[in-house]
This record gives C-alpha cells, sequence and structure tokens, in this order.
C-alpha cells in the first residue's frame, strides 16, 4: 500500500485543467446564490458543506419558490448526492487498504469528476493511494474560491444564462453519462431518469423532477445490475 506525497502530487496535476472548469462552475453558482439573497460566506459554506453543484442548485432553485421546508431540502440534497455512497462504494476495495483516517480524509474531497479520473488511473494500475485527495485539492480550490468570486462579483457580473453558466451542469453530466456507458443496457437508467424528470417536472418543478429521476434512475439501475449479477 502507497499514500506519498508523490502520489498527491500526480493526483493534483492530473486535476487541475478539471479544477479550471469547476472554477467556472463554482463562479455560476455563486451568482446564482448571490440572486437568491446569499451573501458570500453562506455562499462559500454552502459550497463546502455540501459539495455538490447539482445539489446546491436545486437547493437554491428551492429556496426560491418560497415554499422550501427543512425536510424538502434535506431530500432533495439526500436524493441528489447519494450517488457518492456508490462512488465510495466503487473505491472502497482500492482506497481502504490506506487506513481509515486517509481513506476518510480523502473521501472528503471526492466529487463527479476525480472519481471519474481516480477510477480510470485504477484500472490503468494506480497503486497510490494518495492520487485520489490529489486529484480532489486542486477541483476543492477551484469550486470555493469560484462560488467566492461570483457570489462577491454578483452586482458586476451578468446573469449566470449570459455567460453560458447554466449550460455546464448538463454539459458535465452527458460528459460523464459517455464516458460510463459500455453498452445498451446502461442507457436504460439515462431514459428512465430522464422520463421521469420530464414527466415530474411539468407537475412539480424543477427540484422534485430531480428527485424523481434520481430515484428512478437508481431503482433501474440496481436491478439491471441485480440480472447481471
Amino acid at each position: 500500500m502507497m499514500f506519498s506525497r508523490e502520489g498527491f502530487r500526480r493526483g493534483a496535476r492530473d486535476g487541475v485543467p478539471l479544477a479550471i472548469s469547476i472554477f467556472a462552475y463554482g463562479l455560476g453558482f455563486g451568482l446564482v446564490a448571490a440572486q437568491a439573497g446569499f451573501g458570500v460566506g453562506k455562499a462559500v459554506a454552502t459550497s463546502a458543506a455540501i459539495y455538490s453543484g447539482s445539489a446546491q442548485l436545486a437547493a437554491v432553485n428551492l429556496l426560491q419558490t418560497g415554499q422550501a421546508t427543512l425536510w424538502a431540502l434535506f431530500a432533495t440534497i439526500l436524493v441528489i448526492n447519494a450517488r457518492y455512497l456508490l462512488f465510495g462504494a466503487t473505491l472502497q476495495p482500492w482506497l481502504w487498504q490506506a487506513g481509515p483516517i486517509r481513506a476518510y480524509g480523502s473521501l472528503l474531497l471526492l466529487g463527479d469528476a476525480n472519481w471519474l479520473m481516480t477510477m480510470r488511473a485504477i484500472r490503468t494500475g494506480e497503486e497510490d493511494r494518495a492520487y485520489l485527495a490529489g486529484t480532489g485539492a486542486p477541483i476543492a480550490l477551484g469550486w470555493l474560491s469560484g462560488t467566492a468570486l461570483g457570489a462577491a462579483a454578483v452586482s458586476v457580473l451578468p446573469r449566470p444564462e449570459a455567460l453560458g453558466f447554466d449550460l455546464m451542469l448538463p454539459c458535465f453530466a452527458a460528459g460523464m453519462v459517455t464516458a460510463m456507458v459500455h453498452k445498451r443496457a446502461d442507457l436504460l437508467p439515462v431514459v428512465v431518469g430522464g422520463g421521469a424528470a420530464l414527466a415530474v417536472f411539468h407537475l412539480a418543478g424543477p427540484a422534485p423532477a430531480i428527485i424523481a429521476a434520481g430515484l428512478g434512475a437508481g431503482a433501474v439501475a440496481a436491478l439491471v445490475h441485480r440480472e447481471e449479477a
């Protein structure tokens, strides 16, 4: 088992290009949060505590409706971030060999982008468990600094839509789907999730639509995986 500075530096080097795009995404969230009444401190604290752009945007959208309850916010964030349970499970056989303190500490920096990057590195023979934390460090810095700048500069920057930031999350999600779909059966959860989102969106709005998509796609993915097992 290896957990070295060299592995961390190698991961950080690979994570820098992603950190640049995540910075722009954080900038967009900072703008949205400030327009919803968040100050810089509250926006950055939200990014640090939830650490999920999709869940944060859904939560802010729910708050802007004026009908958000604590349970609705909790359910929204829980369902959207439930994927990290699966991410952690896929990393467990490899990462746990570093010991619980290093493993849990590394998972604090886990995100969609560096999970995909780390899984690809593992398949090519990466043995240094510090690689995950290394990839996550510049990404976390980009996310938090982007959030802070966006929230602070809301009065001088245009709306996120004018900068195209509203398209970043769909484009990133599409990129992840492309990387993870290897056969036709893998497309079934995508189709079910998209259909559920469209149906619920017209009935209840965007935040419930995200929850419905996550539950529907997750259930179908579990059934497909069980049949294959």
